[in-house]
């Protein structure tokens, strides 16, 4: 089965006809190479996307994207699982939208392309640096005095994917809002929503999704931050790369769920989506197992 294609290189020129499991990740070289973009690379927006990251959770589950944080393939998503492994694969998380509050003063940290041609928000302006812990992505993010670190990892065995964000720098509170934005499609095809209405429910912590009866209901939760449930679509985000291929460039994603936290300096709040009622929601714990 065809699988996401990483960035130009030629390592990634051989990997991209399959989705590399968790071992084979640990056999390559990834693990002792220094891989670190700095602003040169992040804040131009055809450079950063062109380098991709890929990481998987061993039952055939992923997350992929670019640097730039704009999906620029149907195969990009901060959660693809494998309802039915080792294949199946059913894009479940498209992303998350950040914003940062500080007073009367905010930051967008996401980037989208669009099928109007507008690139909004354009977060991609604010990287400092992209780089992979081992196979961990790691942005740092600078707005205005404001510092903010996000990591990107999913659980062995798990369909959950873990997106924590780390207040560096502020001489004051940071409000952190985060819009989940959700799917339920093979990984193969792309969402022309229509007047698709899913089922979203309130849960401890976050949201339930439903996409249709007798869909595999999955989660949006962030411990400590409040939830507001969402259904708004999102239409026309655009997959350049796709274009390229001949293939349907367009996409629909659903608003599902605002969360909203409050962070000093040197706190931790972690987003996580998953099939699993009861994933654990403690990042750093989770991280750690």
């Amino acid at each position: 089965m065809p699988a996401p294609r990483k960035s130009a290189t030629p390592a990634a020129h051989k990997a991209k006809r399959s989705v590399p499991s968790d071992s084979a990740l640990s056999e390559t070289s990834v693990k002792n190479i220094a891989i670190s973009f700095g602003p040169e690379i992040c804040n131009d927006l055809a450079a950063a996307e062109q380098h991709e990251w890929l990481i998987t959770n061993g039952v055939g589950g992923f997350a992929s994207g670019t640097v730039a944080g704009s999906g620029t393939r149907r195969y990009h998503g901060l959660l693809v699982a494998a309802l039915h492994p080792p294949g199946g694969r059913t894009v479940l998380a498209g992303g998350v939208d950040e914003v940062v509050r500080v007073g009367s003063q905010t930051w967008a940290l996401a980037t989208h392309r669009w099928a109007s041609g507008a690139v909004a928000p354009q977060g991609y302006l604010l990287i400092q640096n992209f780089r992979l812990d081992r196979a961990t992505p790691v942005w740092t993010y600078q707005a205005g005095s404001i510092g903010i670190e996000k990591t990107i990892w999913m659980r062995h065995g798990e369909n959950t994917t873990y997106i924590q964000y780390t207040l560096l720098e502020s001489a004051s509170p940071v409000a952190l809002e985060l819009k989940a934005l959700v799917n339920y499609r093979d990984f193969h095809a792309a969402t022309h929503a229509g007047d698709w209405r899913m089922r979203v429910e309130v849960v401890q912590s976050g949201v339930c999704v439903t996409a249709f009866e007798g869909a595999a209901p999955f989660y949006a939760r962030c411990a400590g931050a409040a939830c507001e449930p969402q259904h708004t679509w999102y239409r026309d985000f655009l997959f350049p790369r796709e274009g390229e291929r001949g293939l349907d460039d367009r996409e629909d994603q659903l608003y599902a769920a605002r969360f909203v936290v409050e962070l000093q300096k040197g706190q931790t709040v972690t987003m996580v989506f998953s099939t699993q009622k009861d994933a654990d929601l403690d990042g750093p714990r989770a991280r750690k197992k």
